[in-house]
């Protein structure tokens, strides 16, 4: 609920303000030669990339996609949100056959929003493939990369996976009595993969 009111409060109320400043700037341009208004243009543009990432940041936070579509219609806008930024190869498949518990669908999109961020920032993959899949009594979700890989029993046994972002990981799956795997070996990518059990 936390991270849903920030996000309203970055999409409407900043984006508020900016409607403003564009306001000020068309006032501004009146008064100014012609010369000059070419500055200004400059300084729209700004605003159009800082709405635009506001957007972004509004969309990450909360997205609105997880509350009226589910899991994986918000996974795939992810996806191609982070394929258009770093130029990676992001594929989503699966399915949840119909709508998951809403913790449930907030703490599997939190996951995986880390795990690719963290092939993202340390993997250097070519290929990031999410994959989400519906059973009987659990659900589960896999982040797999072709990236640089690492030593994965050395590094959990050693750090505990801090510096892998496992420990945000554990945290949310922990109220859901979820596990999490971790397959990797250098020059063999990585692979997360976290399961959760469903009621009934």
């Amino acid at each position: 609920e936390e991270a849903k009111r920030i996000a309203h409060t970055l999409h409407d109320e900043a984006a508020q303000l900016l409607a403003s400043v564009h306001i000020a700037l068309d006032a501004l341009a009146r008064d100014l030669p012609q010369s000059m208004r070419s500055r200004l243009e400059e300084v729209r543009d700004l605003l159009d990339r800082i709405e635009g990432e506001l957007r972004r940041l509004s969309h990450e936070l909360r997205p609105t996609m997880l509350d009226d579509l589910g899991l994986v219609p918000a996974l795939q806008f992810l996806a191609e949100g982070v394929a258009k930024r770093t130029g990676l190869s992001v594929e989503v498949r699966g399915s949840t056959h119909g709508r998951l518990p809403p913790a449930v669908e907030t703490a599997l999109y939190r996951i995986v929003q880390e795990a690719l961020t963290n092939a993202v920032r340390h993997a250097h993959p070519a290929h990031v493939k999410i994959q989400v899949q519906r059973e009987a009594r659990a659900v589960r979700c896999s982040v797999a990369d072709d990236g640089v890989g690492f030593d994965a029993a050395t590094a959990l046994a050693h750090r505990g996976g801090p510096g892998l972002g496992l420990v945000g990981i554990r945290e949310r799956l922990d109220p859901l009595r979820g596990s999490l795997q971790i397959t990797s070996s250098p020059g063999c990518g990585t692979r997360v993969h976290v399961a959760v059990p469903l009621e009934g």
